[in-house]
């Protein structure tokens, strides 16, 4: 890195009896540490001339919050690294082809828990496999592309599922409760140039952030952020509460006339008590024929049983409307009473 002295190079430690004044002639003995997988061998030849920084942007954020114990917070789905690991990248040749690849170490063997407020470090026991590398997805370019812009591995996905690594070559599995660093490393073929590791983007990796001034500023900052767990229960649950209330609402409310029912409308009334036959309008005398007929029995109501038979059975007429009420008495045979006879007694 950029504060790196001549005598220790990113790991890379020189030995003095084989210093040389130019340092295209500078022999190093590798340190290379054992947790790390068998990467390509190393060729530092203009090493020194290439720079890696973070991008202004990030560099801030990252700063901010390895101030407040920077946490990482994993899940078993896979979630983004937050702040984005984006570098700027200096002094590679332009003309040549670069591969850039990241993993994360562990800053120590010590696991930590977070216990009234404090990190607490006690030995890690955990089974600590082979860091998953993951190259960045724009392949193999020349120095000149990886230059022009920032370089940024937002594709990655940390997870604390070991199975989930199956989804896809950008899911990195990593054990919670402990310190990782990311780990930047730049390959021209099959050798390795430089590699990176800046100390601000350390973190701890955790299943819910812990520290209140971390969790808001990186829900302030970060697009995908949700906030912590609790955060996101109460969100929930007032999301709940407002489909709810507008559910009960919808459901008191009347029907109004944009309803999508459609009304069935009432039949015209007809003029005639019967069908009206349509072939009657080809026959203009039988059609007028009809219509005073019709007319006669409206002007001149029927007996209500026309029927002789009917008649004979009830005599009783009809009541006509408007005309006054009729009452018929049925005849009433009376038997004839013989005259008393005269009493010819006389009193004395």
């Amino acid at each position: 890195m950029g504060g790196a002295t001549d005598d220790c190079v990113e790991g890379y430690h020189l030995t003095e009896e084989n210093k040389y004044l130019s340092h295209s002639f500078i022999h190093i003995s590798f340190v290379y540490p054992t947790h790390l997988p068998l990467l390509p061998k190393m060729s530092l030849s203009k090493m020194t001339d290439i720079s890696v920084s973070l991008s202004s942007y990030t560099d801030a954020l990252w700063r901010n919050c390895f101030e407040l114990t920077n946490e990482m917070n994993i899940t078993a789905p896979g979630r983004r690294i937050f702040p984005t690991l984006e570098y700027i990248i200096m002094g590679l040749d332009p003309s040549k082809y670069y591969v850039m690849s990241m993993h994360f170490e562990f800053v120590d063997d010590k696991k930590l828990r977070y216990v009234n407020g404090v990190w607490t470090e006690s030995p890690s026991t955990e089974e600590k496999g082979v860091p998953r590398i993951v190259f960045h997805k724009d392949g193999s370019q020349l120095g000149k592309d990886w230059m022009d812009k920032p370089l940024s591995f937002d594709q990655i996905r940390v997870t604390n599922r070991k199975y989930n690594q199956h989804k896809g070559p950008s899911f990195v599995y990593l054990l919670t409760q402990h310190r990782y660093i990311p780990v930047l490393t730049i390959l021209e073929g099959d050798r390795i140039v430089h590699i990176s590791k800046i100390d601000c983007t350390s973190f701890i990796t955790v299943t819910a952030y812990h520290g209140v001034a971390l969790n808001h500023l990186k829900t302030e900052n970060n697009p995908y952020a949700t906030g912590s767990r609790q955060d996101r229960r109460q969100k929930r649950e007032a999301e709940s509460s407002s489909q709810s209330a507008k559910k009960m609402k919808k459901e008191s409310e009347p029907s109004t006339s944009n309803s999508t029912v459609p009304s069935i409308s009432s039949p015209a009334p007809t003029a005639f008590p019967f069908p009206f036959p349509t072939n009657l309008l080809s026959q203009p005398n039988v059609l007028l024929q009809q219509f005073q007929l019709s007319s006669q029995m409206f002007t001149h109501p029927q007996p209500m049983f026309p029927n002789p038979f009917l008649a004979a059975l009830f005599p009783t007429p009809p009541i006509t409307p408007g005309a006054p009420a009729q009452v018929v008495t049925p005849p009433v045979n009376v038997e004839p009473v013989e005259p008393a006879e005269e009493d010819a007694t006389v009193d004395a």
